[in-house]
């Protein structure tokens, strides 16, 4: 058996590569939600008449994506696929299902939500009740 010595590139790759993991789980435990294949990152701004959210979803579809409103709670739940077929000898982009539910500061107008996807960012506004 032969050790090979492996350049500090690679070492600060390896680093790089368990810090993204580590935040992910991080924010997924802090979601309270179940563990799924991976969860957007998420802000929320509190605006004089409304909630504007902020949500990366970078490869997802509009169509692979599910929104739904309760009370003071938004849920957001989809799917990212992998854009090509075939082997990834590397692959630092988690695909697959996702869930958020986001409570906000106070309630909403159920049923007036807006959404809109531009440049891989889902932005919702929820007008305060």
């Amino acid at each position: 058996m032969s050790l090979e010595r492996l350049g500090s590139s690679h070492a600060l790759e390896q680093i790089r590569a368990l810090r993204r993991k580590l935040e992910e789980l991080t924010r997924q435990y802090a979601s309270g939600e179940p563990f799924t294949e991976w969860t957007p990152a998420v802000d929320v701004l509190d605006e004089e008449k409304q909630y504007r959210i902020l949500v990366d979803l970078p490869g997802v579809k509009p169509e692979d994506l599910e929104l739904k409103e309760e009370g003071d709670t938004l849920i957001l739940a989809g799917i990212r696929h992998a854009p090509f077929d075939g082997a990834y000898p590397r692959q630092e982009r988690p695909m697959g299902y996702f869930r958020r539910t986001l409570t906000l500061p106070g309630p909403i107008r159920a049923g007036e939500s807006q959404a809109s996807f531009k440049s891989g960012v889902l932005e919702i506004i929820a007008h305060k009740a």
